[in-house]
């Protein structure tokens, strides 16, 4: 029984499974704020990038040109980030998720709000 307890965990070593994975996407996640240039000066989350709702589509490929990546959006209220969600799925990006608010961001991914 022992042997095949310590073999299970040589396994679950050797193919990743059973600990914490990093990687530098996780360390350093994309996240895009999707409001206006003004509301972006207001505040917004530190290490995002301003990309208002409307200029996505054109300009995404700069900071994401791999469409595997995961992409977290926010606006005021989640309107304008839903938008956004659509349109980089209609250009097959795969991992977009909607964090809706600047403040809901904040508070998910543990990050400060900066001016």
């Amino acid at each position: 029984m022992k042997r095949v307890l310590i073999t299970l965990i040589v396994i679950g070593l050797v193919f990743g499974m059973g600990g914490p994975s990093f990687s530098a996407e996780s360390a350093n996640p994309l996240i895009i704020d999707v409001r206006t240039e003004a509301e972006w000066n207001s505040g917004h989350i530190e290490g995002a990038v301003l990309i208002p709702y409307e200029q996505i589509g054109e300009r995404i490929g700069a900071v994401a040109p791999d469409k595997t990546r995961r992409i977290y959006l926010y606006c005021r209220t989640g309107r304008r980030a839903k938008i956004a969600q659509e349109t980089l799925n209609k250009l097959g990006y795969k991992d977009v998720i909607n964090l809706k608010t600047l403040e809901n961001t904040a508070k998910t991914m543990k990050l400060k709000i900066v001016k």
